[in-house]
């Protein structure tokens, strides 16, 4: 079954437009770039995703592999489990953003067709130091929706 774009009218409210990384020990999220950054993010997508670009937001998900693989170097595959343990975690994460955005009555889209090394070219910085993107989420109302 296809996935659906979404359909948005933005700004989400009581957010300003910008690039935010969420702290998940403070549960907080902090302002890294002021700004509307969802054109240049979808630029980095492989095929033409002009509606990411429309989306209420962008969630990007991303991780440290390399601290992975060394927390976890000891499980075989040697030097493979961390980063097997980081890609599932973010399907992990990708499902209950499904699950939250179906809950409040919106869509979501999961993109991983993405050109990483644009992705972590973008300045200001998107990704975090160190990390690596995984998959970014399109989220708003579904685009069949008219309300």
């Amino acid at each position: 079954m296809p996935l659906k774009p979404v359909r948005v009218t933005p700004p989400i409210d009581g957010l300003a437009a910008g690039a935010y990384r969420y702290d998940a020990e403070r549960d907080v999220l902090t302002l890294i770039a002021d700004g509307d950054h969802r054109d240049r993010v979808a630029g980095t997508t492989l095929a033409d995703h002009a509606w990411l670009r429309q989306a209420a937001a962008l969630l990007l998900l991303s991780g440290d592999l390399e601290a992975a693989a060394q927390h976890f170097a000891d499980q075989p595959p040697v030097g493979r489990r961390g980063a097997r343990y980081v890609w599932l975690e973010a399907g992990h994460a990708g499902q209950s953003i499904y699950l939250q955005a179906a809950e409040a009555g919106l869509g979501a889209v999961l993109v991983a067709g993405f050109d990483d090394d644009r992705l972590l070219g973008l300045t200001p910085a998107i990704v975090p130091s160190g990390q690596h993107p995984l998959a970014l989420l399109g989220v708003g109302h579904p685009a069949d929706r008219q309300s």
